[in-house]
């Protein structure tokens, strides 16, 4: 009955028609809201991006902002699909609980119950991983040891969600499962399996039929190339510091990791969901936190949002990093309001700034800026073009010494100096190497890293190498003469 109860409510939701402003202190507050949004985008160079604020009842305001296409100028909008990236989560966790309404899934239920070959490296450990610690980060387990399994292997792993899983086996579990939140994207590919074995459904087809459609949820889905009669935003990224197109999430991380970060969908999609999802339960449900985070000031919850405080009122929120998108959606309980906010550009610390000045905003206090706030992936390109420069320069610098090697012009006058040269370029050099050999941070890029870091660490490998192999050479020159 709670089942028909709630996909009624939120099929008459989506058919709502976004409100007219109803007075004049919300038509200033929101007027204010469009100001800000449109000023931080322009702080922030952001290509383009839509947004939707929310009451407990309806969409109020809807906009896009900039271009979803640069290259076309074709204008964003509300129904313009991005990559949403970790707010999948937040849909995923729904779709558990909602299972759990159904008497179909036990949160307290350890993982083995639905996946019988479900382990990490230490079995014992992780036979006491909970359904309930999936959905709070706290299975007990790095998030880098825990992705990097996935990648070491992305021919199996990369269209196969219980192949990713199953590389969870050899991950070393470094706290009790409940003890600490540690965030974690596979906990959720692993509730995208729970999914499927109960339901017995493909994930995806489980979420596209029995969420997505019924709901009105046209432009959502996890294969944005099949939408055919909406606008799918072109996601933009940085190399070397220059803004860029880049690979579409779906094609860089495949399926195995959808249930964690793998939808696309528009802000009047999501916000209507929200509208949907927050009225069919209190809001103490969705602040049941029950560890704390790594992250300050936040606790995780059983459905996927992140606890904070801002303003003494809780907020619920959740944002996403993709490739070449970001990501906010939020929720305050004590205005039945929220928001959703999505960026055509990979710029995750700049979009929750502004996602937070929103929440500051709507709480009637002064909004932060995103003027000044650092691009870490601009910065990363930046950092990385010098390492490249600095390392040709040494290049250059190395064959000049080694043509005046080789025509007797040079000679070493202090031989230990060589030596420590030596002894500090192996230890530059080794780590380097092992490093792009064997660590995959992630699956796209180049072998798990953004194309010009990956550069900057092979030019700044070689260089090392061979000012080592240089210096081993005229050590030995100089010992046989």
């Amino acid at each position: 009955m709670l089942k028909k109860i709630f996909l009624c409510a939120l099929i008459v939701l989506t058919t709502l028609p976004i409100a007219n402003i109803v007075n004049a202190d919300t038509g200033s507050q929101l007027q204010q809201l469009e100001a800000y949004i449109q000023e931080q985008f322009t702080e922030a160079q952001f290509p383009g991006g839509a947004y939707a604020v929310f009451n407990q009842e309806e969409i109020i305001l809807s906009q896009g902002i900039g271009y979803s296409n640069l290259a076309t100028k074709q204008e964003a909008a509300p129904h313009t699909v991005y990559s949403i990236a970790s707010i999948t989560k937040v849909l995923t966790a729904a779709a558990i609980l909602k299972l759990a309404d159904e008497q179909l899934v036990e949160l307290d239920a350890p993982v083995t119950t639905y996946l019988p070959w479900f382990q990490y490296k230490d079995g014992e450990q992780s036979a006491k991983v909970t359904v309930r610690h999936l959905l709070t980060h706290s299975a007990g387990v790095n998030r880098l040891s825990a992705d990097g399994a996935i990648y070491q292997d992305i021919r199996n792993n990369r269209n196969s969600l219980e192949n990713a899983a199953k590389a969870l086996s050899s991950v070393k579990m470094n706290h009790e499962p409940g003890a600490v939140g540690q965030y974690c994207n596979t906990c959720y590919n692993v509730l995208g399996l729970i999914i499927e074995a109960v339901t017995e459904q493909n994930y995806e087809t489980f979420m596209e039929e029995q969420w997505f459609k019924p709901l009105g949820m046209n432009n959502t889905t996890f294969a944005p190339y099949s939408l055919t009669n909406t606008e799918v935003a072109k996601e933009y990224g940085y190399l070397f510091g220059l803004q860029r197109e880049v690979k579409p999430y779906w094609k860089e991380f495949g399926n195995s990791q959808a249930p964690e970060g793998g939808a696309y969908s528009s802000v009047t999609d999501l916000a209507h969901w929200a509208i949907a999802l927050f009225q069919s339960r209190s809001p103490q449900y969705f602040q049941s936190g029950v560890v704390a985070s790594d992250l300050t000031d936040v606790i995780y919850t059983e459905s996927g949002f992140e606890r904070i405080i801002v303003h003494d009122n809780a907020v619920l929120r959740k944002s996403g990093d993709g490739m070449g998108s970001s990501s906010y959606l939020a929720y305050i309980p004590s205005l039945q309001s929220g928001f959703v906010l999505l960026v055509g550009e990979a710029d995750g610390e700049t979009t929750k700034t502004i996602g937070e000045g929103i929440i500051q905003l709507l709480l009637g206090e002064t909004p932060q800026s995103a003027k000044g706030g650092l691009n870490v992936m601009q910065l990363l390109g930046f950092i990385s073009l010098t390492i490249v420069i600095i390392s040709l320069l040494l290049v250059v610098w190395l064959c000049v010494r080694v043509i005046r090697l080789r025509q007797k012009q040079f000679s070493v006058k202090r031989r230990w100096t060589v030596g420590l040269r030596l002894l500090l370029l192996g230890f530059i050099s080794i780590p380097l190497w092992l490093l792009l050999l064997k660590v995959r941070p992630t699956e796209a890029g180049f072998y798990g890293y953004p194309y010009d870091l990956a550069i900057s660490l092979i030019s700044l490998a070689i260089t090392t190498s061979l000012w080592a192999f240089y210096s081993a050479v005229i050590l030995f020159r100089e010992r046989t003469h």
